[in-house]
């Protein structure tokens, strides 16, 4: 499976192909990773995907946004939760959807669910953005209240996207990576390490997800910058 290279320090609207250059081949690209997908789980649906990464600094926050485009376009019910509590990016992303409270005020009641989520100038498409960083990101990802919250969203939306923060830098991806359908794991050319990559694919399986395959972003490349494969 195929995809291109984006600038990552542009400006949101080149960012998100699958919105504003829905015709090209670079949007192809992510409809044709969106169909590998739904393929892989024709025997068992993967409503909610984790993506993650072995490093920062992969791609995947674009990724994750760009895919849940492509699922809000089969006029799904979509969720794009970012789960990276440390160093949120889908709010600058999705500029419209910044909150300063999203899910740490909705996880310290400060907020409703209809409050913390936003609705992206995306058909089908809602974003949850993190709000206020958290002192304590651990804690509020182990909660009984973060599990609760996911199990509600789960029953509300047919897909959920989740951005979530590198899991060879903290142990966060793994303790989502255990309610999640499945995965998939982002691989940046020449800057993953073969074996940073090997060590990212044993913590995914110790914590229990479906690997449902990688993502190979090559950011020197300008066609074919993106290629999925399954573990």
């Amino acid at each position: 499976m195929r995809s291109k290279h984006f600038r990552d320090k542009s400006a949101s609207k080149d960012k998100l192909v699958t919105k504003y250059e829905s015709q090209s081949a670079y949007a192809e690209s992510f409809r044709y990773i969106r169909a590998n997908i739904d393929f892989a789980g024709i025997d068992q649906e993967y409503k909610s995907i984790m993506i993650t990464s072995p490093d920062p600094d992969s791609g995947k926050s674009l990724i994750s946004a760009n895919l849940a485009i492509t699922y809000a376009a089969l006029e799904k019910k979509t969720l794009l939760i970012d789960l990276d509590l440390r160093k949120p990016t889908v709010h600058k992303i999705f500029p419209e959807c910044y909150s300063s409270y999203g899910l740490t005020g909705l996880l310290q009641d400060i907020v409703k669910v209809e409050e913390a989520i936003v609705s992206a100038n995306v058909p089908n498409l809602s974003v949850l953005p993190v709000g206020i960083v958290p002192t304590d990101p651990a804690a509020l990802i182990n909660s009984a209240k973060m599990t609760a919250l996911f199990n509600e969203l789960y029953a509300e939306y047919d897909r959920i996207i989740i951005d979530t923060p590198p899991i060879m830098a903290v142990s966060d991806a793994q303790t989502i990576a255990s309610w999640v359908d499945g995965t998939i794991l982002i691989i940046r050319n020449n800057y993953t390490k073969q074996d940073n990559a090997k060590k990212a694919l044993q913590k995914l399986e110790v914590a229990g997800t479906k690997v449902i395959g990688t993502i190979f972003n090559n950011t020197q490349m300008k066609m074919n910058a993106y290629y999925y494969g399954n573990k």
